[in-house]
C-alpha cells in the first residue's frame, strides 16, 4: 500500500517558485493551483495526498474536510495551527505517511517516529519530474543519466545502507 502524502499547503505554495507567483497576486487562486497541480501528479503517480492549510484566522473557511479531484483538503481547526493539525496526524500513521513541507519545526518533531519528511521543494521537484515525464515520455533524470556513464555499484553488507534509510530512499524514488 503506498504511503498517504500529507502536504503543507503553504509551506508547499510559497516554495514553489510558479505557485508562489500566483499566490501573490491571490491566495485563492494560489490555493486552486496548488489543488490541480496536485490533481495532475495524482493521475501519475496514484499516491493518497491530504493538502493542510491553516484556517486559523479564516472564518470563512469550513474547518469540515473537502475532496476534489481526489485530493482531500483539511483546514486546521479554530485556535490550532496547521502545523500542530499535521503533526498529530502524520503522529498517528507512522510510517504510512510522507510528510511535504520545509518546516524544520514540524520534521524535528516527527524525527522520533517512522513518518517520511521530505522538503517542499524536493517534492516541487519531483511534480515537475513526473509532468515531464507524463508529456516528454522520459523523466529528466533518465535524461541527465545518459550524458555520464554509470559508475558500477559496490555491493556488499559494509556498503548497505540501516533499514530505516533503505525505506526512506525507496519511498524518494516513487515519489
Amino acid at each position: 500500500m503506498p504511503p498517504t502524502l500529507i502536504i503543507d499547503g503553504y509551506n508547499l505554495i510559497r516554495n514553489s517558485p510558479a505557485l508562489a507567483q500566483i499566490d501573490r497576486q491571490d491566495i485563492e487562486e494560489g490555493r486552486e493551483a496548488l489543488i490541480s497541480r496536485l490533481a495532475e501528479y495524482r493521475k501519475i503517480r496514484r499516491f493518497p495526498i491530504i493538502v493542510i492549510f491553516d484556517g486559523t484566522g479564516s472564518y470563512h473557511l469550513s474547518s469540515q474536510g473537502e475532496t476534489r479531484m481526489g485530493i482531500k483538503i483539511l483546514y486546521s481547526h479554530k485556535g490550532q495551527t496547521a502545523d500542530e493539525f499535521i503533526i498529530s496526524l502524520a503522529s498517528q500513521k507512522g510510517r504510512e505517511m510522507v510528510v511535504i513541507t520545509s518546516d524544520r519545526g514540524i520534521c524535528d518533531r516527527l524525527g522520533k517516529t517512522d513518518c517520511l519528511c521530505v522538503s517542499a521543494e524536493e517534492f516541487d521537484a519531483k511534480i515537475d519530474n513526473a509532468l515531464y515525464e507524463l508529456y516528454k515520455g522520459q523523466s529528466m533524470e533518465e535524461e541527465e543519466d545518459t550524458d555520464v556513464g554509470r559508475a558500477r555499484r559496490k555491493k556488499g553488507a559494509s556498503k548497505r545502507l540501516p533499514k530505516k534509510l533503505r525505506r526512506q530512499r525507496d519511498i524518494l524514488r516513487k515519489l
